[in-house]
């Protein structure tokens, strides 16, 4: 082949677009041009992506570390705290339109589940505003998974949260934000306010939620999937009438009311996917957008039962790893958020379970 090499035409690209940005006379339709155009899924993939990444996988990992050294034991970085571990059953329904009916939802049947209730931060006082957490466990899902060191685990993974956005938009504005943790309180504050009409502002709105029992709230993935050829978000919503304790107060209010509910009464959830539907609305890289359900509404696609029991407490729940890339390729994680979360996932699960000897193992 004559002309020029495939790595300086790679090189000429990233000086075009280093010269684009930072002139303030470039027309903007030059500047599109230089840019990557999107994947058929919507991704575009900054091509210092990957530093950022490496910076927070390693800060957070530092942080991991530290604080084991500290307290004698390993926790998340993030969902430290947990509510408790609860055995459901997650049910696809039949009768799907075509749209959704694709990946896990393409033919109606019936999963052993488990799901983990937790705080977002490292926050362990439940009268604190967080975020609040719902990651779902799905097992008996067949097809090699995505992680390589879990092909064949039977797995498939949905982590929600009681928000419909992420507040941070991408890779390269979580090192910013990870940056302004630790840096301490000031930092953070500065991050808030330079941060205040968007990502601040979410994280604000999160943390302002009240809530009394995580059995009685709707949760939401802020970042998208694939859905076979399509794009998603998903949502899990408790179903119409149920009733839920709500009496519990202190620290541990949570897991108080969530296991008095069971102590009594099964829970349930209708768990409902949103279509892409409005690529110029609805993007993939900006974890902040959200996707609006008047763009297009919710399909419900499966139910979550979860029957009266002793939710699982201590190491019986701290020894389970959630991730969304423990997953079919049907329902591939999609953008610069979920990118990051698979090598955080992955890399603190792996040094939480060595510093606490436990076994990492995927049922």
């Amino acid at each position: 082949m004559s002309g020029t090499s495939f790595p300086a035409r790679q090189a000429q690209a990233a000086l075009a677009r280093a010269v684009c940005a930072l002139s303030a006379v470039a027309s903007l339709s030059a500047c599109a041009a230089t840019a990557p155009a999107p994947n058929a899924d919507g991704e575009v993939i900054p091509a210092d992506e990957a530093a950022s990444i490496a910076f927070v996988t390693s800060a957070l990992k530092a942080s991991v570390q530290k604080k084991a050294a500290e307290e004698g034991r390993a926790f998340r970085d993030a969902h430290r705290k947990a509510h408790g571990c609860v055995q459901a059953r997650f049910t696809v329904l039949p009768q799907l339109p075509t749209a959704v009916a694709q990946g896990l939802f393409a033919r109606p049947a019936a999963y052993d589940a488990v799901i983990r209730y937790s705080n977002g931060s490292q926050n362990v006082d439940d009268t604190k505003g967080d975020a609040r957490g719902m990651a779902v466990k799905i097992m008996g899902v067949p097809g090699p998974k995505l992680l390589e060191d879990e092909a064949q685990a039977s797995t498939q993974d949905f982590l929600l949260m009681n928000s419909n956005v992420f507040f941070v938009k991408n890779a390269k504005e979580y090192v910013s934000f990870q940056k302004a943790i630790d840096g301490g309180a000031l930092s953070l504050a500065g991050w808030l306010t330079w941060r205040a009409f968007n990502e601040g502002a979410t994280l604000l709105r999160i943390q302002g939620q009240k809530v009394s029992n995580p059995l009685n709230v709707r949760y939401f993935s802020p970042t998208p999937n694939k859905l076979g050829t399509q794009q998603m978000k998903v949502s899990a919503t408790p179903c119409a009438g149920a009733v839920f304790k709500d009496t519990a107060t202190g620290p541990d209010l949570l897991r108080q009311n969530l296991q008095a509910t069971l102590d009594e009464r099964a829970a349930c959830f209708d768990f409902s996917v949103q279509l892409r539907t409005q690529p110029s609305k609805m993007p993939i890289e900006d974890a902040t957008a959200e996707w609006k359900e008047s763009d297009s509404p919710f399909v419900k696609v499966a139910r979550i039962d979860i029957p009266a029991q002793q939710a699982e407490q201590g190491e019986a729940c701290e020894v389970r790893s959630f991730t969304p890339w423990h997953s079919i390729a049907e329902h591939r994680p999609l953008g610069g958020i979920q990118r990051v979360r698979k090598a955080v996932y992955q890399e603190i699960s792996t040094l939480r379970h060595q510093l606490n000897g436990q076994p990492r193992v995927e049922p």
